[in-house]
């Protein structure tokens, strides 16, 4: 790849602030590499939705994005006329907000982004840590691995679960047995894999990936769109605690919301047969590394029983999700 195309890749998002008369701006088209569209006409779709935000948000859309003409070399002498936007900081926010979720970094673009328009630099360099540094997320590789591997995400949000199921006994046994191998999470106890991989699985079961879990989802992520559609709340919005968002879904005293918090406050759900088409079931599972006499093994290459359970619920989801498409 060109060396300038890498080096504009790794910019990041305050490198290519620009200013005119002391007023802080971004164009659309260094906002576009940065959010890895390859093709200008996706990335305006995403701004139109941003626009859209904006205007329910009850904020002014010029004054946040401006169209503008400019001009770029196609060759050594030439040069083209193409349009671009002049964006407020709050304008690239909502961009990142609107952005395609099915971009393997959407989610870390938009948390750099999201992170930068705070308080968290000035707060993190105040006591001399390097905003910049932290936020790669290339510099903790710890924190992201590709299934079946652990990573601190899965460990975390399981960990979670596990405290609540009142397995408390079992944590610190799990923790202590956990493992920094070259870069990669590991246990050091063959014991404290299975219990924590029999968990996640549990977890997977009867929680995350079950019809009840499902249809709640589904019904919270209607009254969010609906909510947003009105304008009750906005995308800056979510950008706070639950508690603040649900006050003011709450505080609009809409029918349609109040219907789809009274779904949510029943015992149970997975009777409603207008939520339970079409939605498919995602299959989390981990298989953690152990070391065993100083090499690293699957817990499915020493235990058996695990390597045929783990196949048995992948193929309960695969059924399940083919009966709902």
């Amino acid at each position: 790849m060109d060396k300038l195309i890498i080096t504009k890749l790794q910019k990041t998002f305050e490198d290519y602030a620009r200013e005119v008369d002391g007023v802080e701006f971004w164009y659309a088209r260094d906002l576009q590499t940065i959010l890895g569209y390859t093709q200008w006409r996706n990335f305006l779709a995403t701004v139109d939705k941003a626009k859209e935000s904006c205007k329910n948000a009850s904020q002014v859309i010029v004054d946040h994005f401006a169209g503008v003409s400019k001009k770029v070399k196609i060759g050594s002498e030439a040069e083209r006329e193409i349009n671009d936007i002049m964006l407020t900081r709050y304008a690239c926010y909502l961009i990142a907000q609107n952005g395609d979720p099915r971009k393997d970094d959407y989610q870390d673009k938009k948390h750099q982004i999201f992170v930068e328009n705070s308080e968290i630099p000035e707060i993190l360099e105040k006591h001399g840590f390097n905003c910049k540094k932290i936020i790669n997320l290339k510099n903790f590789s710890l924190l992201e691995n590709e299934v079946p591997d652990l990573c601190a995400d899965r460990f975390d949000y399981a960990i979670r679960e596990i405290f609540m199921e009142n397995e408390k006994d079992k944590i610190d046994y799990i923790i202590k047995s956990l493992i920094n191998c070259g870069g990669r999470m590991a246990f050091s106890s063959y014991e404290a894999a299975k219990i924590f991989a029999l968990s996640f699985l549990k977890c997977q079961v009867y929680h995350w990936g079950s019809d009840e879990a499902r249809i709640r989802f589904k019904i919270l992520a209607e009254i969010l769109d609906y909510g947003l559609k009105k304008g009750i709340i906005s995308n800056r919005d979510l950008w706070k605690d639950d508690e603040f968002v649900l006050s003011l879904l709450r505080g609009a005293n809409d029918g349609k919301i109040s219907r789809g918090f009274e779904l949510l406050e029943r015992g149970s759900v997975v009777d409603l047969e207008d939520y339970n088409k079409n939605l498919i079931k995602k299959f989390r599972y981990v298989d953690p590394l152990i070391i065993v006499e100083g090499d690293l093994f699957r817990l499915s290459d020493v235990l058996e029983d695990y390597k045929k359970l783990l196949e048995i619920e992948k193929e309960k989801s695969m059924s399940i999700n083919s009966k709902k498409e």
